[in-house]
């Protein structure tokens, strides 16, 4: 993305939104009174983590929040409300906000809050003659507000925030006074219709602001947010129409420069004025600024225009001015030169110029390197299909060659028989009187005349006859020949009965969520009509009572009965039977596929085993036609708390707190590092991940060549010898650990520099590397990695 616009940077740092007055003041804390927050809106699921508290429970409208309390939202937006102040955070889906500091005297408010991701739109009032004090922590650096309308963006991806003021002036500075090449860092200024995108471990002062891109800012911001900015509108002309006309007056006073700009940002001031044209240019962008944020969100389909235009005609009814009313159909374009020093935006554009140039060059190798990669593989999938054909081939003629010896082989063994056949007739009649052998042509005219009547079979050459006997007695005769005996009918083997489960049976379970499972039987050709019930038991393996555990099971879309689980199982049918009795029961035929759905919700966090029985419907008490035992684990989350530690660039503290996991819980750490940023990032091998607790080094682990590593703790370091956990649950105070990066190396056993960003996931051990449980939500840590000089 281009440099001005909403760019992303693979950094970590900490940005402070601070909006008080300008004058030096401070309160006693024993003066301060509590305050509190509504949640004056909310538009989809989201939960509150209460100050101390590890449970997440459910928000709703109304809510009220306190110091220490945290905001998560997930599919829909929020919007939160001070009351005694009027201010206003609306919060975009899949955002994240704590309440630091919430606290009021009887002459200054203090309101502390930190967006640890997703977006926000403030609107606060004005504090420009206030000692009020409002701040807003992200991962970034720190900017001093002046003016009450801002929009932050943080990247879900590296955490890196992008700032938008939309009115008043924006001072920012680096949180260490001391952080850039040992010496204080210049601010700089970000004033209305403006944008910056900080990069971490820069001199602020050597950053650029630029003018909005509008364009970019509705793609990238949630339909909450454009709404925020709209509903705003008149708030914002306001603001910055005062802004306009301080300026104006000190342009006539001969000063360049709005009231509280620092004449130490020297070129890089971007609102530079020195003639009453350039403030008028800049007044006609600042009043058409909402105007086309309106338009653009209509162009790209942001609000629908169901929504959209309601939305514009009510803000226009408060708004006087006939010019400052939004008119989709009549906006004048922004400009986004307006305000900006030449120099520097010359300066800029030839700096982006070259920066395309690079990034087209590095895409066309990129592509030729693929174009070469593909060749490569086509070239390699042609050999292994040619190696295919010829092995198919010579297998083929294998296989023909066998077939063809085996064919000889019948033939012969076929020939050989009929010969021994024809000589042994020959040899027995030989033997014959004249009437002997009337008799077995006689015998032999009759048998073929059988064949073709009883199968159509054309009749077959003459077999040897069971010789007479008793040869010696007078007339002779012979035993007529006896039929082939017949094969015994063999009973089919008996057909088995599966129990089938759709999708596969949820083995692990969160704190707090349904236990749910749809299964069937596959019967194949048993008797469908057989009438037959099933038994469902849940057990605890750690001796945890279920009796109170409140089931409910479907068969299809019905639902046929709620209850509480029992010891004794439940057993279910097709239809509840009346006064607590069993209904009817199934046919094996109507439980072929997945017909039967079973839901519960375990209280506990263990161990658990579920037995599925099918039954014969008169021997429900008898042994069951199908047995099948799974096993379930109920676990609950771990939060983790990451701060960096003093005098060291690649060492964090984490601080844990555990859900409710159980004690013998073993824990591991599943890091995927990569360096550089955005798409652009790679997989980081070789790099080294030391966990230490109490001083030891208790785990050590390297990435992989997908930049993976595995850090498991060792069996005798479960949760409660870490003291996350003791005998009465989660302890309040967790465990703290110090996790070391030691950055991969080149060749020449150097650290290669640049940024990395690792994804850090607590799992649960199970004994098995390939099956690692998730515990809680992933979280990152950004790295720096200096060159070496």
């Amino acid at each position: 993305m281009r440099r001005g616009k909403l760019s992303w940077k693979m950094v970590s740092s900490t940005l402070i939104l601070l909006l008080a007055s300008s004058a030096a003041w401070t309160t006693q804390a024993s003066a301060d009174s509590t305050r509190s927050m509504t949640i004056s809106r909310i538009d989809g699921p989201a939960y509150i983590q209460q100050s101390g508290g590890a449970l997440r429970i459910q928000a709703y409208p109304g809510m009220l929040l306190h110091e220490g309390d945290t905001l998560v939202t997930e599919s829909g937006g929020a919007v939160l409300s001070i009351q005694d102040e009027g201010d206003e955070i609306t919060l975009a889906p899949n955002s994240e906000i704590r309440i630091k500091v919430l606290a009021g005297g009887a002459v200054q408010s203090t309101t502390k809050l930190e967006l640890m991701s997703g977006q926000a739109y403030t609107s606060v009032h004005d504090l420009r003659e206030s000692r009020d004090v409002f701040e807003m922590d992200v991962p970034g650096q720190k900017l001093e507000v002046k003016g009450t309308q801002f929009f932050v963006i943080i990247n879900p991806l590296t955490g890196t925030p992008d700032v938008v003021a939309g009115a008043g002036v924006v001072k920012v500075s680096g949180t260490n006074p001391q952080s850039f090449a040992g010496k204080a860092e210049s601010p700089v200024t970000l004033y209305p219709a403006q944008q910056i995108s900080l990069t971490p471990g820069v001199d602020p002062s050597l950053q650029t602001p630029t003018s909005v891109d509008i364009s970019d800012l509705v793609h990238q911001a949630s339909p909450d947010i454009i709404k925020a900015i709209i509903q705003n509108k008149a708030q914002i002309d306001r603001e910055n129409q005062e802004l306009i006309e301080q300026q104006k007056k000190q342009l006539e006073q001969g000063q360049s420069k709005p009231s509280g700009s620092s004449a130490s940002n020297g070129s890089n001031d971007l609102f530079l004025v020195s003639q009453l044209e350039d403030l008028q240019k800049i007044q006609q962008n600042l009043n058409v600024l909402v105007g086309n944020v309106a338009k653009e969100a209509s162009s790209q389909g942001k609000i629908e225009k169901s929504k959209l235009d309601p939305l514009i005609e009510q803000v226009n009814r408060g708004i006087d001015d006939p010019n400052g009313k939004i008119d989709l159909g009549n906006v004048r374009p922004f400009d986004p030169t307006v305000g900006l020093d030449p120099q520097q935006e010359a300066k800029r554009k030839e700096q982006e110029k070259a920066q395309q140039e690079l990034q087209k060059k590095i895409q066309q190798q990129i592509q030729q390197q693929q174009q070469q990669i593909q060749e490569v593989l086509q070239q390699q999938q042609m050999q292994d299909i040619l190696l295919q054909q010829q092995m198919q081939q010579q297998l083929q003629a294998m296989i023909d060659n066998i077939l063809k010896t085996i064919a000889e082989l019948q033939q012969a063994n076929q020939k050989a028989a009929e010969q021994r056949a024809t000589q042994a007739v020959i040899q027995y009649q030989q033997q014959l009187s004249t009437e002997e052998m009337k008799r077995f042509e006689e015998e032999v005219r009759r048998r073929n005349q059988e064949r073709i009547q009883m199968g159509g079979q054309q009749p077959a050459a003459p077999t040897q006859p069971t010789a007479p006997t008793q040869p010696n007695l007078p007339g002779g005769s012979m035993t007529p020949p006896v039929k082939p005996p017949v094969d015994p009918p063999v009973d089919p083997k008996p057909v088995e009965i599966k129990a089938v489960f759709s999708p596969d049976f949820p083995e692990q379970v969160p704190l707090h969520s349904s236990h749910k499972f749809t299964f069937g039987f596959s019967s194949g050709q048993s008797n469908q009509d057989t009438k037959v019930k099933v038994r469902v038991t849940y057990s605890s393996k750690t001796g945890i009572n279920l009796s109170e555990t409140d089931y409910t099971y479907w068969y299809g879309e019905d639902a046929i009965k709620e209850g509480q689980l029992s010891t004794d199982g439940i057993v279910l049918t097709k239809e509840a039977g009346p006064d607590g009795e069993e209904g009817e029961a199934y046919t094996l035929g109507e439980l072929n596929g997945t017909p039967i759905t079973f839901e519960t919700r375990l209280p506990e966090v263990g161990d658990y085993q579920v037995k599925v029985e099918l039954l014969k419907d008169e021997e429900a008490a008898g042994d069951p036609l199908v047995t099948v035992i799974k096993e379930v684990h109920v676990f609950d989350g771990l939060s983790t708390e990451v701060n960096p530690i003093e005098g060291t660039d690649l060492d964090r503290t984490l601080k844990v707190k555990a859900g409710g996991i159980t004690p013998e819980t073993v824990l591991g750490l599943e890091i995927d590092l990569r360096r550089g940023s955005g798409e652009a990032s790679k997989a980081a091998p070789g790099a080294k991940f030391i966990l230490v607790h109490n001083g030891k080094e208790v785990a050590v682990e390297e990435t992989n060549s997908d930049g993976i590593a595995d850090v498991l703790l060792p069996p005798q370091l479960a949760a409660i010898n870490l003291g996350l956990v003791n005998e009465n649950g989660p302890t309040p105070d967790g465990a703290e650990f110090t996790l070391r990066m030691v950055a991969p190396v080149d060749e020449g056993n150097i650290p290669l520099p640049g940024e990395y960003t690792a994804e850090l996931q607590w799992v649960r051990q199970t004994g098995d590397i390939e099956h690692l449980i998730p515990l809680g939500q992933a979280f990152k840590v950004h790295y720096t990695v200096p060159p070496t000089l």
